[in-house]
């Protein structure tokens, strides 16, 4: 999903992309794809250009939507992940799905070649957002859609945010201030500007924010550590070291005072929809 050096070597490793898949995608990432996808609006037997597939949520959902008649494919950058995306299994009578790597620009698919092209949470990683946007176009049919998601800054996201405070008590600021980059995005006005740009019509924006539901706590939220450029600073942490940052973690949270107990954390996302003239 990401370009970004330090992101791409944390997605990189097979462990990593599972974690991802267990404690981020069923509370974070699928109720994201499931607004994202209601915007775009799909119809059964359309093609779908999924970029910066993940592990996959987005095609998995879209897939029996759009029925046998349909097809998804799922591009990402990162070899670990689409291992994992091809891993799951689709209810019958769902689309067909071809998972592939490839970069967000160039793409490896053909012009006017899918209905409508899809990509949660990944513009903000790209080394040129324009490029990859041009890209979207020029896979897209005439009068084919694109929807775009991108989180919000990172205060808008909490949990984040209180990571990067307990990774700021054992690394320090600077070094911690690597979390802030899926949050990195500028804003709306960006995006309606780089939709436009590319040649995009019709632009709709919106933002939702979703809550994840951590049923044994920051405990279990912290494991998201594992698929970011800390995993491997975290994991070397001794037990006391570890429990202090968690503490940490806890108290800036300000949703609960006990690292086990159920909590619900909130993110906001941006959702941005648009059509090929």
């Amino acid at each position: 999903m990401s370009t970004n050096p330090d992101f791409s070597a944390a997605f990189a490793s097979p462990v990593a992309a599972e974690t991802y898949d267990e404690v981020l995608v069923p509370r974070l990432f699928t109720p994201c794809a499931t607004v994202l996808l209601e915007a775009l609006g799909l119809r059964a037997g359309e093609t779908l250009l999924d970029v910066a597939s993940g592990t996959g949520i987005v095609v998995r959902l879209a897939a029996p939507s759009l029925g046998s008649g349909g097809s998804v494919i799922g591009r990402d950058l990162n070899e670990a992940m689409i291992e994992q995306a091809r891993r799951h299994t689709l209810p019958p009578g769902s689309a067909s799905v071809a998972f592939g790597v490839s970069p967000a620009a160039p793409l490896d698919l053909d012009d006017v070649s899918v209905d409508a092209v899809s990509c949660q949470q990944g513009l903000q990683f790209f080394p040129d957002p324009d490029a990859a946007l041009t890209e979207m176009r020029r896979c897209l049919r005439p009068t084919g859609r694109v929807g775009i998601a991108v989180w919000f800054g990172i205060d808008e996201c909490p949990l984040w945010a209180a990571l990067e405070v307990g990774l700021a008590g054992e690394f320090g600021a600077e070094r911690a201030a690597a979390i802030r980059r899926p949050f990195s995005w500028p804003g709306p006005d960006a995006l309606r500007a780089g939709l436009a740009k590319s040649g995009f019509v019709d632009v709709r924006l919106s933002d939702v924010t979703v809550v994840m539901h951590f049923e044994r706590g920051v405990r279990d939220a912290m494991r998201a550590l594992a698929s970011t450029p800390f995993s491997t600073d975290v994991a070397a942490l001794d037990t006391d070291a570890y429990e202090q940052m968690m503490r940490t973690v806890t108290r800036h949270l300000a949703r609960s005072t006990d690292p086990d107990e159920p909590v619900d954390i909130p993110a906001r996302t941006l959702i941005g929809i648009a059509t090929r003239e």
